[in-house]
């Protein structure tokens, strides 16, 4: 099965789960960015820390355990090449293609998971700045959400 294939019928199957409210692969046909309406994306800081923590563990059982097998193939492939049969050229180029796949993958999980812990910091920093910067009347600290009930 294709992947195109296989995510039109994760869509479908979506679509019958959540009715017709799935908002998949299509921008909202209202103004603005679609962040704070129906069916907008909402990520919190915990969530962010989640995927980042299982990106890096990822990134850890992968280079841990990916390339175990490319010396072995390699190995092997030379050992057949030298025996005149033709299949270790061919596992030679498997284990070659092989560990550049593993090094894209570690370096795609190192990326996702160096990205969220960069805006789970700069979200936080950010926060902590509007925080402290914002007070009432009586000097205590306000929280953010709290700023529109004084402009009106």
């Amino acid at each position: 099965m294709s992947f195109d294939e296989e995510w039109a019928q994760l869509v479908a199957k979506a679509g019958q789960e959540r009715s017709a409210q799935t908002r998949l692969n299509r921008l909202d046909g209202g103004g603005g960015g679609g962040g704070g309406g129906q069916g907008g994306l909402t990520v919190q800081q915990d969530d962010l820390g989640l995927i980042g923590r299982a990106a890096h563990g990822l990134h850890t059982g992968l280079k841990a355990g990916g390339r175990h097998s490319v010396s072995a193939s390699r190995s092997a492939g030379t050992q057949l090449s030298g025996d005149n049969f033709t299949s270790g050229a061919a596992l030679s180029q498997v284990a070659e293609t092989w560990e550049r796949q593993v090094g894209t993958l570690l370096e795609a999980c190192a990326h996702i998971s160096n990205h969220l812990d960069f805006s789970s910091r700069s979200y936080g920093a950010e926060e902590e700045r509007i925080e402290t910067g914002m007070r009432n009347l009586r000097g205590q600290l306000m929280n953010p959400s709290r700023i529109s009930d004084y402009y009106r």
